[in-house]
């Protein structure tokens, strides 16, 4: 009978992505609500794979600070932490973007050469902070994000930029967008964010 046994093995590689949603006051109402649904399929997806380490984080202003909240990691956390405290979560401040990208690449970027590495940005606008100390923003602050963008790509690490927008971005904003993430930028409305999920999913299936 061990002539018509068969044994199959696949595997796939181990991954580790970030995803990074713009928590800025332009973000909210349906931009913020969808753009937190497509986040909870992609923790689920990777759950049900097993070997995806997944980290969420919100980036946004308070206090005249850029603060970076570490909503959900997978190497400690479990989706009930999701269910039960993200619905409190809501929008604040500016778009900080690359200054909190900055803070992320020593504490929560950290690659290995033998897994699948993903940078995956939601935004709405273009960098934007100011305090006493900083005025942060136009074609400075899009060079500072393409410069820390850079950075990740050299590091293994591949990028995928969403602007979210109801009405599609153009002038300065869509060309700020793409100064700073160059071919990796895409342009989706919030109504078509599921299909950011249904595309890393898929991602995630492949060998």
């Amino acid at each position: 009978s061990d002539v018509f046994s068969q044994s199959r093995i696949e595997k796939f590689n181990k991954a580790n992505l970030h995803l990074s949603i713009d928590g800025s006051g332009s973000m909210s109402g349906k931009k913020f609500d969808r753009a937190m649904t497509s986040a909870v399929a992609i923790c689920k997806a990777a759950e049900m794979a097993g070997n995806i380490k997944v980290v969420v984080s919100f980036r946004f202003t308070q206090d005249d600070q850029p603060i970076v909240l570490i909503a959900y990691d997978s190497t400690k956390d479990k989706i009930q932490k999701i269910k039960s405290l993200w619905p409190a979560l809501g929008v604040a401040g500016t778009t900080p973007e690359s200054l909190c990208y900055d803070a992320m690449m020593s504490s929560f970027l950290q690659t290995s050469n033998a897994d699948d590495n993903y940078f995956i940005n939601y935004s709405d606008g273009s960098p934007w902070f100011s305090n006493s100390d900083a005025y942060y923003y136009g074609d400075n602050a899009a060079n500072h994000c393409k410069k820390i963008v850079k950075g990740m790509r050299n590091r293994g690490v591949k990028v995928l930029s969403y602007f979210i927008s109801e009405y599609g971005a153009s002038g300065n904003t869509k060309r700020t967008f793409e100064m700073m993430y160059g071919e990796d930028a895409s342009f989706i409305n919030p109504s078509n964010m599921m299909e950011v999920a249904k595309t890393m999913n898929k991602m995630f299936l492949s060998k």
